[in-house]
């Protein structure tokens, strides 16, 4: 929504139009291997299934439950254990515990990423190049970055502002997105 995180949408995209297929989802995990705390009591398959938890991929899946079951072969019903999804025993996809998107949704965010990038092209050649890191939930990135000392953003300074994201709802994105 803010434009923070385009890159996995944006090749998602490009390989959608040049291939001419719908998307399934659009899915990340961490390549850092989890720490486990453990203690002696637990098995050697209990400390596979919570590695495996730390592996789950996140992201956006399509709300279609035999997509779903392909993209995790092992789920009837319940957390799948490799997507960010829920199946009742109804064989429904639960909105509230899962991540994810209809066929409709996608090309709205398809749409909403390609004219993202475009503005943020024009604002590049016309020049506007701010340093204006993001402040969401009493965070920013700049806590972290190894290049504070080329950017130099400092909060204090005159001309120097965050730009602050709100947090929202998943259906607040949607209804923004729509109207986008």
């Amino acid at each position: 929504m803010y434009g923070l995180q385009l890159q996995l949408l944006t090749y998602l995209d490009a390989v959608c139009k040049k291939e001419d297929l719908e998307p399934a989802g659009v899915l990340y995990f961490n390549l850092i291997e989890p720490i486990i705390k453990s203690d002696k009591r637990k098995t050697e398959e209990e400390l596979e299934e919570e590695i495996k938890k730390r592996f789950k991929m996140k992201g956006l899946v399509l709300a279609d439950v035999k997509v779903i079951k392909m993209m995790d072969k092992s789920l009837e019903t319940g957390y799948s254990s490799l997507v960010p999804v829920y199946v009742g025993k109804d064989d429904k996809i639960s909105e509230k515990s899962s991540s994810t998107a209809t066929k409709e949704q996608f090309e709205i965010l398809q749409k909403y990423i390609i004219r993202t990038i475009k503005d943020i092209s024009k604002e590049i050649l016309s020049g506007n190049i701010d340093i204006k890191p993001y402040y969401k939930n009493k965070k920013t990135p700049c806590e972290y970055c190894e290049y504070k000392s080329i950017c130099q953003f400092d909060k204090n300074k005159f001309g120097n502002e965050y730009s602050y994201i709100q947090e929202l709802k998943k259906e607040e994105i949607w209804d923004r997105l729509k109207a986008n």
